[in-house]
């Protein structure tokens, strides 16, 4: 039998020149989490089925992710994402000072149909606080996410924050005639909106209203809103409190200029978890039609454990997706396509001389520059043609005459040039370059 040299479908493999994108992508994330003051955790890839089961919904536990027995005859799931996990941990660690801001980028696993941006198995990025109920958090991590968003140097002109709240929304949906008993399908119904066109969309939630055509042209019209003080919408709301709640987190982000952002009540998000402020990443130009990244508010899934009630807030952002979002737009560095291994080459005229070139390897690593040193025995000729394939752009040159006087040539390929010094004279001119 042949093995085939392809991966399993959706899942993730990664050669150099994808991982220095991705690196790129996620020291980014990373940067814009640690300078607004989160610390970074992670978790279990595989986690009881319960968890997930009660709290993110029935689609994706049953029809979207990789579940299993065990040898222990446990029902167990690779995580399908993070925010149970996460809730998990912090009501495990009972002593925590709330609130806490963590951030991760875990592996997670997702059993879908592979296409573009939406792969089985994917690199996750998670940003929450957990601990405050206040809207000042909410505030937090739009601008944590603004922030990311503009470190990628990508103009508010592509791409939009649409918020809504499921506090509001549930009122706003009661208060256009559905039952309450209705309230979560017509939230799914609602939530399938951008994914498909508009005919068979209407005819879904005529069936979520119950059939009513009075109920679902509400909807229709409440989905529709573009402004929390839209007269209509005042009206239908007036006295409510959830209302007044997004009125004001409206003015938080306009008076701290968080860009990008706009009202939008069609976004619900598809997790059962959510309760308060919820928000998606779209991008606006079209290129990538599911959204960008995810989250909102969720106050009951630390009590899920036993816990005291702790209101946490967050969102998740697909590495491979916002990857994609920013490759569409050309905000990948151009640099990362010619970018090289080592910034010296350590080329070994014999073997007789291997060790002290490999001292000398060492001495350049320890100094801090990366250092690639001849692992192969091929003559002195195909050492300088690997060096120059890779992009290298220095490279040492060590023969028993440079040992016997302790002084080495370092050649730069892109003119020539030649410098002659002992290893701290050369680690010194490499360091003033």
């Amino acid at each position: 039998m042949t093995l085939s040299t392809k991966p399993l479908g959706g899942m993730r493999q990664r050669y150099p020149e994808e991982f220095r994108v991705e690196n790129y992508v996620t020291g980014k994330l990373r940067e814009g989490s640690l300078k607004a003051g989160f610390e970074e955790y992670d978790g279990p890839v595989m986690e009881p089925l319960s968890l997930f089961a009660a709290k993110s919904g029935g689609e994706l536990v049953e029809r979207q992710s990789y579940t299993f027995l065990d040898r222990s005859e446990r029902e167990v799931i690779l995580r399908p994402e993070m925010t149970p996990s996460l809730a998990r941990m912090i009501a495990h660690r009972g002593e925590l000072q709330l609130p806490v801001r963590w951030f991760s980028m875990p592996l997670c696993f997702r059993y879908e149909r592979p296409q573009r941006g939406r792969v089985r198995e994917f690199l996750q990025f998670n940003c929450d606080i957990l601990g405050s109920s206040d809207l000042s958090a909410d505030l937090e991590i739009m601008m944590v996410l603004g922030g990311i968003m503009e470190s990628f140097k990508a103009p508010s002109s592509i791409y939009r924050i649409g918020w809504s709240s499921r506090r509001f929304m549930t009122s706003a949906l009661e208060r256009c005639g559905v039952p309450s008993e209705s309230v979560q399908t017509v939230f799914a119904a609602v939530d399938r909106r951008d994914k498909m066109k508009p005919g068979p969309w209407r005819e879904s939630l005529m069936e979520a209203c119950g059939g009513s055509e009075k109920i679902a042209s509400m909807v229709e019209k409440l989905v529709g809103v573009e402004s929390t003080g839209d007269p209509w919408l005042r009206e239908l709301m007036e006295g409510c409190e959830s209302h007044e709640e997004i009125v004001r987190f409206q003015d938080l982000l306009a008076r701290s200029g968080v860009e990008g952002t706009s009202f939008s009540p069609a976004v619900v998000r598809g997790l059962d978890y959510y309760t308060g402020i919820v928000f998606e990443l779209m991008d606006t130009g079209g290129e990538n039609r599911r959204a960008l990244c995810g989250g909102g508010r969720y106050d009951n899934l630390v009590s899920l454990f036993g816990s005291k009630k702790i209101s946490g807030v967050g969102f998740g952002m697909g590495v491979l997706t916002l990857t994609l979002f920013l490759e569409t737009y050309g905000l990948i560095p151009k640099t990362l396509e010619s970018a090289h291994p080592a910034d010296l080459y350590v080329a070994v005229v014999s073997g007789d001389v291997l060790a002290e070139a490999a001292a000398l390897a060492r001495f350049f690593r320890g100094r801090g520059f990366r250092t690639m040193i001849d692992v192969s025995g091929r003559k002195i000729g195909r050492q300088f043609g690997e060096a120059s394939r890779l992009g290298i752009p220095r490279i040492v040159t060590v023969g028993s005459e440079e040992v016997a006087l302790g002084r080495f040539p370092m050649k730069l390929l892109a003119d020539g040039t030649v410098t002659t010094g002992t290893p701290e004279e050369l680690a010194s001119f490499l360091a003033a370059d």
